[in-house]
Formats: structure tokens, C-alpha cells, sequence
């Protein structure tokens, strides 16, 4: 125990220092940076699953995934539309926390250029991907099985099944039992079928193990007509074999899946039954032994360093006067370290965690020391909880809860659990750290870590459910003020369905100091037989509705400008600098075959345009704000009326293919056609990913994108990617990608090409 103890202080001195020495180098000038997409990754524990939180620091759609259910390597397909597609995003990678309950895993974004994400597992889990929520930030969840070990106790009363018709001889050998291979031009259904007679064989022969792996083997399929009895199969199976916590789990999902009917009526009986003998067993327990104390310290996280390289030749030929001119440039030279860790005591029911996480961008083509170095310092906060009783986390700390709209936000949480289960009342209050008036403004920048109450909020909510073990939600009320001016004042609630292959979620956002309705929007999927179906409705203000979004186009405004005096004149300027933005989106994705799935969906994207308004202009020797009678619309002081986007349409077609065209091999064709008022594209990308082993990872990736505007300039533009990924003992990563972008844009007097290599590599080091 003391020489574990000196090893976790080794890893947290170590980890510290390094910590330090990027934190403070990044100090010494703050700027602008590329957003982080990818904020954390959590796991929040279950009684039937161990849920994987994948939040975002902005709107992520969730469009479908690969494998549809087991597998050690999940993928995931996203889309952004708050982002600009184009644009290309830094590499962001979270270790798994410590836990015991799945095996240790890695989240990788973005998954080579698709802007999507992959989770690579230790070993293969089962699993199930739903949406909880959208608004400024999004939470995708992984939900795996659990699959813990056990000794066997007592078993259950047993339960009889009926056999097949014509059961086979038992010869006693093992590859009598064994999964047969799907093969090209076989009935899903009769495939299934098979799997089901030859289950039932083992089952009734008394071979259990093997009667696990061969329904489980039919679950990982596309739903069919076998799937509800195998759901069943797999818990007596587990309940035979004395797996009993195991054949509890599949009991309670079998009974969310399919709640109606006498099979329903059958697995509650066996459930009753096999807690009873646990509770027997527990019981009998009790007098051996006192109850288990818990005294655990753990420190855990990652730290990586990646090298972001890129160079571009440009040559621009003008038609009238047949002149060429050619461009050399090094157009990239960026060092990106970061850090994440936290460090936690456990004793008894108390649980103790500190959480530091930061970024340090430094870009060595930088001419001023304003862009040179960049920090963040994304989380620093103590968080302090009782099992089922209360919570308090102070300091730096994630936002996007409780009617706050920031990604973060310097302040306190505290959170009472008034029903175990069901009922929790929250508290918060602090300062967001994501709008400034000044150029230079890094939100993250740890200098910023300080108390200034010109701006700030406070806000109560209830978190409720789950109610029928398919219902949750929670209701909010939140007011935030910059020196004494109401900035944002809303109600709101968020409704969670989640039952029978069905997820939904809603969030309605009302702000009641400008009678405005800020936020509406529904999502969710729906699984059937081998189809799943997602959708989204979407209506907003783009930005959120904010007394300060007025400040924008106001010349040398400060938060003093913000006052009782100048508090209508600031609303009606920021209602109508404020555009709406709605998005509408319906997609779908169907099992052609055992390793073929075919997708599509269809978006409608629009955002209105916004007023004109006149100067707004600051007093002299005074904070009062006026509006200049003299100016006219097009001064520099004034906001022009903005046009809007238009109907936006996007129509995108994708096939997923396993094992092709080798063995451990994932191939994703993509094509798109978009279509709006300002021009026409269509790209088509092709991406193979091999793996080799559990070390070793090779990526190719292709993308053919054409334009062609509403003045006749067309774009073409060809990018082939490469990346390989090496990890070696067992918690060290290499990376390294090296790409070619080429792009021609061509217009009746011009045509300008160019051609970009870009790459990077880096090392990463995951311990815990």
C-alpha cells in the first residue's frame, strides 16, 4: 500500500510540474485561439449500465454510428452547425477515467476529417448511443453493459425453457455449439433464426457459456423477430451459468425493451425470484464480515505535446492581362500542449476531486508577442459529495447546465439530494467567462480567474425523474446582471423520454426580461427492426439574447456602458442585432447486411437576417449612450442591415461497410449535394481505417469538394489525409498526419490554385 501510495504521489508531483511549466509559459501573452470543440468525457454509473458522457463546447448532432451494438471500436458521425465545415479542427484526445465497471478507453476527435468521433476500447463492449441534450454545448452518451466477474453463488429457482422441436444429439463437443459464419445472400431473419435454434440446443444441453455467446452473437445483429426472446435467453443462460448480477441486468433490460405481454409477465417473475436469493445470499454476508470501508486515493488523466506544420504554394493568373504571380508561404509552425488530471480521495461515502485541466498554444510564426503564446485554463475546480445527499463544486468549472448558456464559469455549485434517485435542488451563482468587449480577450485565460462583479448571474434548478424509468427532467430559473442592468433573465425546462428503443429530448429556453423565447428545440431516435430513425427541430437566437450583444457595434463601449440610463436604448439595439437561426433535420440508417449499413439524412438550414441601426455613440465625459442624428446608414459607426442565409438545404447519402476490404477494416463512403441561394456543392469523401491489433492504426481519407456560386466562380478542391497511430506500453500514443489540399478556383477573369502539405505528429501519456 505505501509503495502504491509513493507511485500516485510520483505521477501527481510529475504531472504537476509539467502543469506549471505550460501554464505559466502560456501567461506571459494571452490571445485568441481556435475553439476547443471537445470539453470532457465522463462516466456516470448505473444499476444496469456504466454511461460514457462525450460533452461538447458547442451544438453536435449525433447522425448515426458504427458498429450498431458491440465492438471495441466505436464511430461516430456528427455534424456542427454552429461551425464552419470547411475549417479544420485541432486534435483533441481524453483518456477514460479510472473505473471498474468497462474497460479503459480513449475518445479521439476529430475521427480523421469527417468531424467525427471515435472510442477505442481495451476490449469489445456492448452498447447503446443516444442524445441528451443540445443547446450552446452538447452531451452524447455511450451507454455500455455491464459485464462485471463474480463468483458464482447460489443459484436461482430454476426456470424451465422449452426445446427445439428436433433438439440434436449432444456428442459432448464443444464445436457443436460454435456460431456459424453470416455468408453473402443469407435472410438476415433466417441467419437469426438459426442462432436462436442453436441457443435454445446449448441451453437445454446444459452448455451455458456457450448458450451466452451465441445470443448475445444474435443481440449484436439488426433487430429481428428473435430479438425479443433472446434478450430473454441471455438471462436464464446467465442466471444458470450463476452469473447472477449479470442475468439481473438482462433481466431489467429486457423488461425497459419490451415492458408489455406475457414474456414481460415471465422475466418480472424471474426477477423477483433472483433477488430474492441475492438478498438471501447478501444477507448471510452480513454476519461474516463488517461492511467494507472505502479509503482510496487515485490521480489520473493525460498530458500530450503535438507539432502542427504547413506549408502552401499559390499561383494566381489573371486572365485580361495573361500575368501570373506565385506565393511561397509557411503558413503553420504551432506547438499545442495540454493537460488534464484530476486527483481523488474517496473514504467511506465522502468523495474528494480536484480538477485541473488547461491548454498552451505556441506558435512560432507569431510577429508579436500579443499572438505568440496562448493559455487556457479550461477547469480548476474542489468538488466535494456524500452519496445521495449533496454536492458542492467551487471555482472554474463547466457551464451549459441549468440555464447557463457559457461553456464555463468561474463560481459555485451545490447541489441537495431531497429523494435518493429522484429529486436533486441546485444551486448556482458565479460569473461567465465567455464574452469581452476587449480584441485580445482569451475567455480561458487564467488571469482571468478573479472576482469582478460588473458581470454575473445566479440561478436555481430541479433535476426530476426518472419517473416510470423512462421520464426525467428539470425546470430552471436564471438572472444575470452587468452593473445592475438585467443581461439575461429565463425559465426553462428540459423533458427526457428514453424507453423501447425511443429517445427524445426537448428544451424550451423563455426569457422573460425581453418576452422573447430564446430557445426551442426537439431530438431524438428511434430503433426498429435493423432501421434507425433521428430528427431534429431547432428554432433560436443566434446569439443567445444578451443586453450586451448590443455592444458589438458600439465604438470604444466598456461594461460602464452598460447602465440604468442607457438600459432601453441597449435592449432594442440588441434585439435587433440578433438574428434566428432554424434547423430542421431527419436522417436514416438501415442494416443491409451483417457488416453493411446504409444512411442518409436531408437538413434545412436558415438564419434571418437582421435591422440596420444607426450610431450609437458614448457622451463625451460621460457613460450615457446616444444615438447620432447625423449619421447616416452607411457610416462606419452603423450596423447595416444583414440578409439572411436563405433556405439551406443538405442532402447526404452515406454506406458503412466492417471488414472491407480486409478483415479489421472500416470503410465510410460519403456524398453530399447542398444547395442554397448563394451557390451549389457537392463533396464525396471515401475513409478507410485498418487496424492492426490493439497497438496499431492506419487511416487513409479522401475528399472531393466542387462550388459553383451565384456569380459563376467555381471551387474545386482535393484532399487526400493520412495518419497512423501507434500505442505501445499500454498507455503511451504516438500520432503523425500528413496531407495534401489542393484547390483551384476559377472565375471569368481570374483562376487562382493552390496547393497546401500540412501535418503534425505528437506523443500523448495517459496514466492513472
Amino acid at each position: 500500500m505505501a509503495l502504491s501510495y509513493i507511485n500516485q504521489l510520483r505521477v501527481a508531483v510529475g504531472s504537476l510540474f509539467l502543469m506549471g511549466v505550460v501554464t505559466l509559459g502560456g501567461l506571459a501573452a494571452p490571445d485568441l485561439a481556435s475553439a476547443q470543440v471537445l470539453d470532457r468525457v465522463e462516466i456516470v454509473e448505473t444499476s444496469t449500465a456504466a454511461e460514457i458522457h462525450i460533452v461538447f463546447n458547442t451544438r453536435a448532432l449525433y447522425l448515426r454510428h458504427t458498429p450498431s451494438q458491440q465492438g471495441d471500436l466505436i464511430r461516430l458521425f456528427l455534424d456542427f452547425p454552429d461551425l464552419d465545415r470547411s475549417r479544420g479542427f485541432q486534435r483533441e484526445l481524453v483518456a477514460s477515467p479510472p473505473s471498474d465497471l468497462i474497460p479503459k478507453f480513449q475518445v479521439t476527435f476529430p475521427d480523421q476529417a469527417t468531424n467525427g468521433l471515435s472510442i477505442r476500447f481495451a476490449k469489445p463492449v456492448r452498447f447503446r448511443v443516444s442524445q441528451r441534450d443540445i443547446r450552446s454545448g452538447s452531451r452524447i452518451v455511450i451507454s455500455v453493459k455491464l459485464d462485471q466477474a463474480e463468483a458464482p453463488p447460489s443459484l436461482a429457482p430454476e426456470v424451465k425453457v422449452p426445446s427445439p422441436a428436433t433438439p440434436p444429439a449432444i456428442t459432448g463437443k464443444k464445436e457443436l455449439f460454435e456460431v456459424p459464419p453470416f455468408r453473402p445472400g443469407m435472410s438476415m431473419e433466417k441467419y437469426a433464426g438459426d442462432l436462436m435454434e442453436l441457443g435454445r440446443t446449448a441451453l437445454a444441453a446444459g452448455d451455458h457459456e456457450k448458450a451466452v455467446q451465441i445470443f448475445n452473437s444474435l443481440l449484436n445483429l439488426p433487430p429481428s423477430k428473435q430479438s425479443q426472446e433472446a434478450q430473454e435467453l441471455v438471462g436464464v443462460a446467465r442466471e444458470r451459468n450463476g452469473e447472477t448480477s449479470k442475468a439481473k441486468a438482462e433481466y431489467e433490460h429486457y423488461l425497459k425493451a419490451y415492458p408489455d405481454g406475457e414474456g414481460a409477465v415471465r422475466v418480472q417473475k424471474r426477477l423477483a425470484a433472483l433477488a430474492e436469493a441475492m438478498a438471501q445470499i447478501a444477507q448471510s454476508k452480513t454476519g461474516e464480515k463488517a461492511r467494507k470501508k472505502i479509503d482510496q486515493m487515485q490521480v489520473y488523466g493525460s498530458v500530450y505535446e503535438y507539432y502542427y506544420g504547413g506549408y502552401s504554394q499559390s499561383k494566381i493568373t489573371d486572365k485580361l492581362t495573361n500575368s501570373t504571380t506565385s506565393f511561397n508561404n509557411h503558413d503553420q509552425s504551432l506547438l499545442l500542449s495540454s493537460f488534464d488530471v484530476t486527483g481523488r480521495y474517496r473514504k467511506d461515502e465522502y468523495d474528494n476531486k480536484l480538477v485541473v485541466r488547461g491548454t498552451q498554444a505556441y506558435n512560432l510564426l507569431a510577429t508579436s508577442d500579443l499572438r505568440r503564446n496562448i493559455s487556457r485554463l479550461r477547469a480548476l475546480y474542489y468538488e466535494h459529495s456524500s452519496q445521495d445527499s449533496y454536492l458542492v463544486r467551487v471555482g472554474r468549472q463547466p457551464g451549459n447546465q441549468g440555464g447557463i448558456l457559457d461553456f464555463r464559469f468561474d463560481g459555485l455549485w451545490v447541489r441537495y439530494t431531497a429523494v435518493p434517485q429522484f429529486l436533486n435542488i441546485n444551486l448556482l451563482a458565479g460569473q461567465p467567462r465567455q464574452f469581452s468587449l476587449s480584441s485580445g480577450y482569451v475567455p480561458d485565460d487564467p488571469r482571468n480567474f478573479r472576482a469582478d462583479l460588473k458581470r454575473y448571474f445566479y440561478g436555481v434548478n430541479v433535476d426530476i425523474g426518472p419517473i416510470g424509468q423512462a421520464w426525467s427532467g428539470n425546470l430552471y430559473v436564471i438572472n444575470q446582471m452587468v452593473n445592475g442592468v438585467v443581461d439575461r433573465r429565463a425559465v426553462g425546462t428540459e423533458l427526457r423520454y428514453g424507453a423501447n428503443g425511443k429517445n427524445a429530448f426537448s428544451l424550451i429556453d423563455y426569457d422573460v426580461s425581453f418576452n422573447v423565447l430564446n430557445v426551442a428545440m426537439l431530438s431524438g431516435s428511434w430503433v426498429t427492426e435493423g432501421t434507425t430513425y433521428t430528427f431534429l427541430a431547432d428554432h433560436r437566437r443566434t446569439p443567445y439574447l444578451q443586453t450586451t450583444n448590443a455592444l458589438f457595434g458600439t465604438p470604444n463601449a466598456t461594461f460602464e456602458t452598460i447602465n440604468t440610463a442607457n438600459e432601453s436604448l441597449l435592449r432594442e439595439q440588441a434585439k435587433a442585432v440578433t438574428a434566428t437561426s432554424d434547423l430542421f433535420l431527419a436522417g436514416v440508417l438501415h442494416a443491409v447486411s451483417k457488416d453493411w449499413q446504409l444512411g442518409g439524412d436531408v437538413r434545412l438550414n436558415r438564419i434571418s437576417g437582421t435591422g440596420a441601426t444607426n450610431c450609437l455613440l458614448i457622451r463625451p465625459g460621460t457613460s450615457i449612450l446616444f444615438l447620432d442624428p447625423n449619421a447616416t446608414t452607411d457610416a462606419a459607426c452603423s450596423l447595416q442591415a444583414l440578409p439572411g442565409t436563405g433556405n439551406i438545404w443538405t442532402y447526404t447519402a452515406q454506406a458503412i461497410g466492417a471488414n472491407f476490404p480486409f478483415e479489421n477494416t472500416t470503410f465510410v463512403a460519403n456524398a453530399s449535394y447542398i444547395s442554397s441561394p448563394a451557390y451549389r456543392g457537392q463533396s464525396l469523401t471515401l475513409n478507410s481505417l485498418a487496424r492492426f491489433g490493439q497497438q496499431l492504426r492506419f487511416d487513409t481519407f479522401v475528399l472531393l469538394y466542387h462550388q459553383k456560386d451565384s456569380f459563376g466562380v467555381e471551387l474545386y478542391r482535393a484532399t487526400p489525409t493520412v495518419r497512423i497511430d501507434y500505442r505501445f506500453f499500454d498507455n503511451w500514443t504516438f500520432e503523425a498526419t500528413g496531407g495534401l489540399e489542393k484547390t483551384v478556383q476559377n472565375s471569368a477573369t481570374q483562376k487562382d490554385t493552390t496547393t497546401r502539405e500540412f501535418f503534425f505528429f505528437g506523443l500523448r501519456w495517459d496514466f492513472s
